[in-house]
């Protein structure tokens, strides 16, 4: 990601020229409806980002969907301007898991994020570094990955403790969050 941020830089690209290209993404159909499931329920919800995306991408499309009073943590790459380079750091150097990259491992973050009071994990993911956190939830625990993303396929490979429940509209995801939390 570092060489695709100075060549943007390079072209003479700008904060507010991406800024302008983050907001023209669409969310995926259901998610308006996930987000509003999880505002009404957050006092029995904690909601954890564990992105290897970056910071400053993170906070705009969370300030631009309006959804930041419903996620608790965010665990990415630091990112920063420098006039109009976005220089990235590592969130931190992965040296336990070889599943995952080198700068993040998102099961460590998943195990740190969860508390005693949590009843059980709901992870949504699509990439091949979700792999890691799911292969580690429990037999109580729900992975979300999406229909036709790496994440899935890979799922269809393995054997995990966690129930899995495929989606490619959110509102699948939402049942079975309301089944958790008890509401019909």
């Amino acid at each position: 990601m570092r060489q695709i941020f100075v060549q943007c830089e390079k072209q003479g690209v700008t904060p507010a020229d991406m800024i302008s290209v983050l907001k023209e993404l669409a969310l995926t159909k259901g998610m308006r409806i996930l987000f509003q499931t999880i505002r009404d329920s957050k006092d029995k919800i904690k909601v954890v980002i564990a992105s290897d995306s970056n910071s400053w991408f993170i906070d705009v499309l969370l300030s631009h969907f309006e959804i930041k009073d419903i996620v608790d943590e965010v665990h990415t790459n630091p990112a920063e301007w420098n006039s109009n380079l976005l220089l990235l750091k590592r969130y931190t150097t992965n040296e336990n898991c070889t599943r995952c990259p080198i700068n993040m491992c998102k099961s460590e973050i998943v195990s740190n994020s969860a508390t005693d009071d949590i009843s059980a994990i709901i992870y949504v993911g699509d990439g091949s570094n979700d792999l890691c956190p799911v292969i580690n939830l429990r037999e109580k625990d729900i992975a979300c990955p999406r229909e036709g993303y790496s994440l899935s396929k890979k799922l269809d490979k393995v054997k995990v403790k966690c129930s899995v429940v495929k989606w490619s509209d959110a509102v699948r995801i939402v049942d079975y969050l309301n089944k958790c939390l008890n509401i019909s």
